[in-house]
């Protein structure tokens, strides 16, 4: 290549095209709209080149205008119908499916140019077209999920599994599909979004499995690709003009996609850090563990030391029941070949966490991992609160199980009422909030979880 071609400018088309994507892929959806309408009606282009150019824009247009209801989630909920095109009674399926119908008319006007006429910008906006009807697609396939994810939060346990299978099928199905370099930053906004999503299901699914460093991976990962997406807003900065004159700065708002992503991983960490508080409190002093969990949301260790003052319960334990895991080794991480004895008896229900003093209360086990058993129907529908009163020992149990693995004990001294309402509600609010959907129904703007 000589110097001279070296230095040839972008053709002005390609620069309004990066121009546009770039806009897009750091979420300036109203600005990327305006950017190309503007550019539409100042269009001069004659022939095959100018009208598949023009239809082009209309398109990008669109596409910022459907990137914006797909971030904003306000499509979660809505029924089909509507009559315009971005009508709010659209969906998103319909929105994407005509701006779909639209790219495939831009293909098919660069494929019908005459034979050897067919210009550079021709070939380029038929490629881009091709590709970016890939994307399309790809949008509807996780706009359903978010729609099943957002049915799931009115459930009482959620497979997460299933969903990691979904969105791993739909990244390996699109991961080479919109690959132009024009189109890099939509590329990686997609991949980074999917990636996000992936781990913190996948965390979520680990966390209920009691698998430490599998969950650590995940949550890590989610959090670094999340706060490297975080910075696009950080540098952005949009100008608002006041009506009496002069004119103020402020950080871009992120969408509200990402907001829940960041509330969703909020939520993960505090159950994370309560079902491994045993190993990480390991890691530093008691003072510094009681700040650290204080910051999560909710503060479930904070929560049940606070139960058991105001009603001076004896003990509040998380207990796992271990029982056909053979990779099962105990607290926190343990390295992959070392060899443990599969637990017998009690031990296959350690206690996860135990308040007040950390330690399991001992003479209370066999009482509990009983009524374990003999109550599993009761616990099994995850919103039962079983009440048992033993005579010999003078105690009171509540049990309820949050998820399949693990139950919430709590136990008195002397005699309680299987109608105590406040045991009941906290009970029921600890282990609402430790399933974990909730904030599947907060998908929807505006929902409260």
């Amino acid at each position: 290549m000589t110097e001279v071609e070296e230095l040839r400018p972008v053709p002005r088309e390609r620069a309004i095209l990066e121009s546009f994507f770039t806009q897009l892929g750091m979420f300036s959806f109203d600005r990327a709209k305006d950017y190309v309408e503007k550019e539409k009606d100042n269009s001069k282009s004659a022939g095959a080149a100018g009208a598949i150019w023009a239809a082009l824009l209309a398109a990008l247009a669109h596409l910022a205008a459907a990137e914006k209801a797909y971030h904003n989630m306000t499509f979660l909920g809505q029924k089909m119908g509507g009559q315009s095109f971005f009508s709010r009674k659209d969906s998103i399926r319909t929105i994407y499916t005509s701006l779909y119908n639209e790219l495939r008319k831009v293909v098919t006007m660069g494929r019908h140019s005459q034979p050897g006429s067919a210009s550079y910008l021709e070939d380029l906006l038929s490629h881009l077209s091709e590709q970016l009807c890939h994307f399309t697609q790809a949008r509807m396939e996780m706009a359903d999920l978010y729609e099943k994810m957002h049915s799931l939060g009115s459930q009482k346990s959620i497979n997460s599994d299933e969903l990691v299978t979904t969105l791993e099928a739909v990244l390996h199905k699109y991961s080479s599909k919109f690959h132009h370099p024009i189109l890099g930053r939509v590329e990686e906004s997609f991949q980074t979004e999917v990636d996000v999503v992936t781990q913190l299901l996948r965390c979520q699914a680990q966390v209920s499995e009691w698998h430490f460093l599998p969950a650590l991976l995940s949550l890590h990962g989610a959090n670094s690709k999340l706060t490297a997406w975080g910075q696009l807003f950080q540098r952005q900065k949009e100008t608002r003009k006041h009506l009496f004159g002069g004119q103020s700065q402020k950080a871009v708002q992120p969408p509200h996609l990402y907001l829940w992503l960041q509330r969703f991983q909020a939520a993960l960490l505090a159950k994370f850090s309560f079902y491994f508080h045993e190993a990480l409190s390991r890691q530093t002093a008691p003072a510094d563990m009681r700040a650290l969990t204080a910051r999560t949301t909710p503060d479930y260790h904070g929560k049940i030391s606070s139960f058991i003052r105001k009603h001076d319960a004896s003990n509040v334990s998380l207990v796992f029941d271990n029982r056909g895991s053979e990779s099962f080794q105990g607290h926190g991480y343990h390295h992959p070949h070392s060899y443990r004895e599969a637990p017998k008896g009690v031990e296959q229900f350690p206690a996860v966490v135990s308040l007040p003093s950390g330690e399991r209360p001992l003479t209370h086990w066999p009482n509990v991992i009983m009524m374990m058993g003999d109550r599993a129907a009761e616990l099994n529908t995850l919103d039962k609160v079983v009440h048992f009163y033993d005579d010999k020992v003078q105690s009171t149990y509540y049990l309820t199980r949050p998820e399949p693995h693990f139950t919430l004990v709590v136990i008195f001294d002397g005699r309680k009422s299987e109608k105590d309402l406040h045991i009941a509600a906290f009970l029921q609010e600890i282990s609402g909030s430790l399933r974990n959907s909730k904030p599947f129904s907060t998908l929807k703007p505006g929902s409260k979880g």
